[in-house]
């Protein structure tokens, strides 16, 4: 306990409010303290911390190679300061937490927004924050406790126990063109002689379809590459090739008839999904979101 007395949490208030505007008059704004206040306080940081944590270059300061290593730490501190703030400050009746959900875009689509609209006629008051980027960026978030849960492929985490993971459904995928790939398709041309565009390298679901191609000597003219199933339907939609993924992101298209399921003669791979999160974190709000979010997803998979 002795350490902490040794700690000014004002100071690396100070310290972050000059990192994040790059600028000493305008963190005097931000936190209505006077300039020559916030220059005492990174001075005295500075000398506490013996190293150099900004460069004053004309009215721009950035931050030294010390300062960004600094940083991360303060601000996960704070992120855990505020957690615990609003855990306290929850209803168990009135829950009025954020919910920061890191997940793929193309399956937030059909996955959070009936449960988004359940849980929000019984916690009105409820806030959601939804992030969609690359695998690691949403795991490095979650780690540093800027996001409360992620749904991603399954696996997330080989042994890190850390964080609890559960598989929350398993879908069916498909090869899916527009009508004009569709009718040649119809015509008997093979699937092999038209062009292909696949998601990246390095998933499970693609790395199965590889598998499940090669057991029936199938080898595919593969000529794009795209990261988002948006612009795979979009490259699809404008005879760009035939798509290949979950099906469930498509039912509405092809519902509307702007675009096609390819039958093939044997069953494709499905790509399972799972959510994970750090119970220790989570505030009352999320948890009972989390709880909906699986009875719903596993409901779904028995229809």
């Amino acid at each position: 306990m002795d350490s902490f007395n040794n700690i000014d949490i004002n100071k690396y208030r100070v310290f972050l409010a000059v990192a994040e505007c790059k600028s000493f008059s305008k963190a005097t704004e931000y936190l209505h303290i006077s300039q020559p206040g916030i220059s005492h306080a990174i001075k005295e940081l500075e000398s506490q911390l013996n190293t150099k944590l900004f460069i004053r270059n004309n009215k721009v300061v950035s931050l030294t190679e010390e300062g960004e290593k600094i940083k991360f730490y303060i601000e996960k501190a704070f992120n855990i300061i505020l957690l615990g703030e609003k855990m306290l400050k929850e209803e168990d009746n009135d829950l009025n937490g954020i919910i920061r959900i890191g997940i793929y875009s193309h399956i937030s689509l059909f996955m959070l927004p009936r449960v988004m609209k359940e849980f929000i006629k019984k916690y009105p008051c409820a806030k959601f924050n939804i992030y969609s980027s690359s695998n690691n960026e949403m795991i490095e978030k979650l780690r540093n406790n800027e996001l409360d849960f992620i749904v991603m492929q399954y696996p997330i985490f080989i042994n890190d126990f850390k964080f609890k993971e559960e598989i929350i459904c398993e879908l069916d995928t498909c090869f899916f063109a527009n009508k004009y790939y569709y009718d040649l398709y119809l015509n008997n041309k093979s699937i092999t002689e038209m062009p292909i565009i696949l998601p990246m390298r390095g998933f499970p679901d693609i790395t199965k379809l590889d598998e499940t191609l090669k057991e029936h000597n199938i080898v595919l003219k593969h000529n794009l590459t795209c990261y988002t199933n948006e612009l795979t339907k979009e490259l699809v939609r404008n005879s760009m090739g035939i798509g290949w993924g979950i099906k469930k992101t498509i039912e509405n298209d092809i519902k509307n008839g702007d675009l096609y399921e390819l039958k093939l003669d044997f069953k494709g791979p499905t790509a399972k999904f799972s959510i994970a999160y750090d119970d220790k974190y989570l505030n009352k709000t999320t948890k009972e979101f989390i709880k909906l979010f699986k009875k719903m997803m596993n409901d779904d998979s028995k229809d």
